[in-house]
This record gives structure tokens, C-alpha cells and sequence, in this order.
């Protein structure tokens, strides 16, 4: 039997690894040129930068098991560190808890790669039409190549994207909301100067929604014109009124309201604030769940060989991409 998979993030590259593993014929296929969807790191000449999803947590045995077979590989790690948090009164103070946190090393993209090791994988191939013919599938890109003779379908891309492709195959598009996922705007800023090394990461505000010392994170390296490298992830509201055609500056944003958390430490006031040495930012489309959002689980139509998976199929994380494609190929093969 031979599968199609539209997308390699971690939902698609995992039902592609566990598909192959029992004897099916798999492609997957990639609009960019990279792999793993959120499990971005970004290469420029200054710095490699997560701009994605920062870490990834486990509470499924199964992907406890899994977690524990990358830290084996080498290509995973766990994170230790206290986060801090954004006080009512606007202190930046620490949130200490229980989580364990991991991460690909040394980029959260290490682990995608791992995923889609001796998988055939077609990238730069942006799939925008499925035709059905005499029970078999044909896959046509947007420039115009075709990809034939598939008895099934995967569609592993964000939820409004697989609704617009499987749309008009399967009534299990229509059960696929068109307002699951919210954006968010990634900037990414390397300074100089000191911040106590305890602030790793921090749980922000209405602005900022989340920041990563990703400079602090396991196995990364930086260069010597700078002191740290840090990743904001600008809240859901603040990212839908932000428009990106504008261009605007976001920069001085995001470089005060670090500036002003750090401020707020103790014994802050006699250091030397920080001072920005190079910047790159990242529009997701497509990047959380939205508050109060339901969306059934992994969506199989067995009568047209058409499936949808996701992470926001099963609450948004990586762990949930990992148990929608595990669903898919325990319950459809």
C-alpha cells in the first residue's frame, strides 16, 4: 500500500516512520525546505535561533518512551531551569514548579531530522490539489507537478490549511474549525550585557507572551559579539493586531518590555542596560491553540482513504502531534 503524507512536522514524519516500519511504501511531502514545522531553527551567520515551539514536555507513556529513545540518540535533552513569571504588579519574580522540560540539541530542528531519518521525503513542494481517480489519489503541487497512484492520503499541515485541501473529498473537512489556531509574531534579539543567569525563560503578559534565554539552553553555542540570545513570543492578541505587510519596527517593543522585566529583579538598578547587537524576526500564521477552542480528535475517513492529524487535534503540543499520528496508525492500518 502506498501512503502520501502532506507535511513533515512532527506529526506527519512520526505516522511516516511508524507506517514505514510496517511495511507500507511512504512519501512525504514539505512545502519548505526544511522539516519539522514548529520545531524551527533558524541558521543565519550570527546565530542558529529556535523560533518555533522552545520545548516540549511528556506525560503520555508512550511518549515518555519515545523522549527517553531521542535522549538515547543524542538528539534530545532535557532544559532544568526555574521560570519566572510577570508579577500582578508587573515584577518580574520566580514561578518555580514541576515540569520537566526538553529540547532538541543543539536546535529543536535536530529532532525533526532524527524523525525523518530513512524516510523519502519531497521538499520545496507545496501541495494544493488532491484528484481521485479510479480509487487512487494524485497529489498536484502548486507549480504544477503531479504525484500519483496513493491509496491514502495524510494531511499533517495546520487545521485551517487541511480543511481548504481536503475540502470537497470527505465530510471530515467540514468537522475541521476554521478558527483553531491564533498567530504569533517570534523576534529574536541578541544583547549585551548582565542578566542573573537564573532567568532562563519567563511566562510573560498581554504583550509578550513567553521568553527563552536561548543562549542558556543545552548545547547551544553563541558568538562573542554578544552576550545572550533571546526568543519572544509576542501574545496571540498582540500578534493578531500586529500587521506584518506593514513591516513596522517591533525591535524597540520587544527589546523595552525585556529591558523593564529585567529592571524589576532585585539589585537591578546599578547594571548597565541591555544593548542590542543584531535581531530577526518570524509571523506565524498558524501557531496556538485559541482559548476555549475544540476540535475533535485525529479525523480518519476510512471510505476515502483520508486522514488529518495534528497537534491540534490533541491539545496543541508536540506530545499531542506524537499521539495524533500513533492514533491514525493504530486505528486506520
Amino acid at each position: 500500500m502506498k501512503v502520501a503524507i502532506i507535511g513533515a512536522g512532527v506529526s506527519g514524519l512520526t505516522a511516516a516512520q511508524h507506517l514505514t516500519t510496517r511495511g507500507f511504501k511512504v512519501e512525504v511531502f514539505e512545502k519548505s525546505r526544511g522539516l519539522g514545522g514548529r520545531l524551527a531553527t533558524k541558521r543565519l551567520d550570527w546565530a542558529h535561533m529556535d523560533t518555533g515551539a522552545q520545548y516540549f514536555t511528556a506525560r503520555d507513556p508512550r511518549f515518555v518512551q519515545a523522549v527517553k529513545n531521542w535522549q538515547q540518540a543524542g538528539v534530545v535533552e532535557p532544559w532544568p531551569f526555574t521560570p519566572y513569571s510577570i508579577s500582578a504588579d508587573g515584577a518580574l519574580l520566580p514561578s518555580p514548579d514541576q515540569t520537566l522540560r526538553y529540547v532538541g540539541v543543539p536546535g529543536m530542528n535536530n529532532l525533526a531530522h532524527a524523525l525523518a531519518d530513512n524516510l523519502t521525503v519531497h521538499r520545496n513542494q507545496c501541495i494544493s490539489q488532491l484528484v481521485r481517480n479510479k480509487g487512487r489519489w494524485k497529489l498536484v503541487s502548486d507549480s504544477g507537478d503531479q504525484f500519483t497512484d496513493y491509496d491514502w492520503v495524510i494531511v499533517s499541515a495546520p487545521a485551517e490549511q487541511s480543511r481548504v485541501l481536503l475540502n470537497g473529498h470527505t465530510p471530515i473537512a467540514e468537522q475541521i474549525s476554521s478558527e483553531l489556531l491564533e498567530p504569533c509574531l517570534a523576534l529574536v534579539i541578541a544583547t549585551t550585557g548582565p542578566v542573573p543567569k537564573a532567568v532562563q525563560g519567563i511566562f510573560g503578559d498581554s504583550t509578550v507572551g513567553w521568553v527563552s534565554r536561548l543562549s542558556a539552553k543545552p548545547q547551544r553555542t553563541k558568538d562573542v559579539a554578544y552576550d545572550d540570545l533571546w526568543l519572544l513570543h509576542f501574545s496571540s492578541q498582540w500578534s493578531a493586531d500586529y500587521d506584518p505587510i506593514a513591516a513596522e519596527d517591533i525591535v524597540p517593543t520587544g527589546l523595552e518590555w525585556l529591558q523593564h522585566a529585567i529592571d524589576t529583579l532585585p539589585n537591578q538598578n546599578q547594571q548597565k542596560p541591555l544593548k542590542l547587537v543584531n535581531h530577526c524576526q518570524h509571523y506565524w500564521r498558524f501557531a496556538r491553540m485559541a482559548k476555549n477552542a475544540q476540535q475533535p480528535p485525529t479525523l480518519i475517513d476510512k471510505t476515502n482513504h483520508l486522514a488529518a492529524i495534528g497537534d491540534w487535534s490533541h491539545g496543541g503540543r508536540i506530545e499531542g502531534a506524537y499521539l495524533s499520528a500513533l492514533h491514525l496508525v493504530d486505528t486506520a492500518f
